[in-house]
């Protein structure tokens, strides 16, 4: 058996939508091969005035603290003296220099991000408003 189908029974397309799927699938692969050049780990801000040294509290993966003394940025040589107890290096620290010395937090990338964040808190906790974080493959 056959049917006849009147021109009012045929089915329209509509091509606004399809048109539409092929525009944005097109422009997301586009969008997907823009070149995008991330500034490296170790680029910032200083918080440090001209001539001024900072404090550099650094924490290795097993959650000990050293201050770092006597970096050498040419070298690359440091000397790293362990901290004990980092409350009461701070309240040395803000008993000795005030709170308006910069400090620098530094940390390998694989020390977990809850040990920065505990000491970045003590140093804001003892009142020192110049502090900041520092994360790379070596922190000093």
């Amino acid at each position: 058996m056959r049917l006849n189908y009147d021109e009012e029974d045929k089915v329209e397309v509509q091509m606004s939508p399809l048109i539409f799927f092929l525009v944005t699938t097109m422009m997301k692969k586009w969008e997907m091969q823009i070149p995008l050049s991330l500034p490296s780990m170790t680029s910032s801000l200083s918080t440090t005035r001209a001539g001024e040294e900072a404090v550099i509290i650094a924490v290795d993966e097993e959650k000990n603290v050293y201050q770092v003394v006597g970096h050498d940025a040419y070298t690359g040589e440091n000397h790293y003296v362990p901290i004990s107890d980092l409350n009461t290096f701070l309240t040395e620290l803000r008993n000795s220099e005030g709170t308006e010395i910069a400090i620098d937090v530094a940390a390998y990338r694989t020390v977990p991000v809850n040990t920065v964040i505990e000491i970045f808190d003590q140093c804001q906790i003892q009142g020192f408003t110049r502090t900041r974080v520092r994360l790379g493959s070596k922190p000093y």
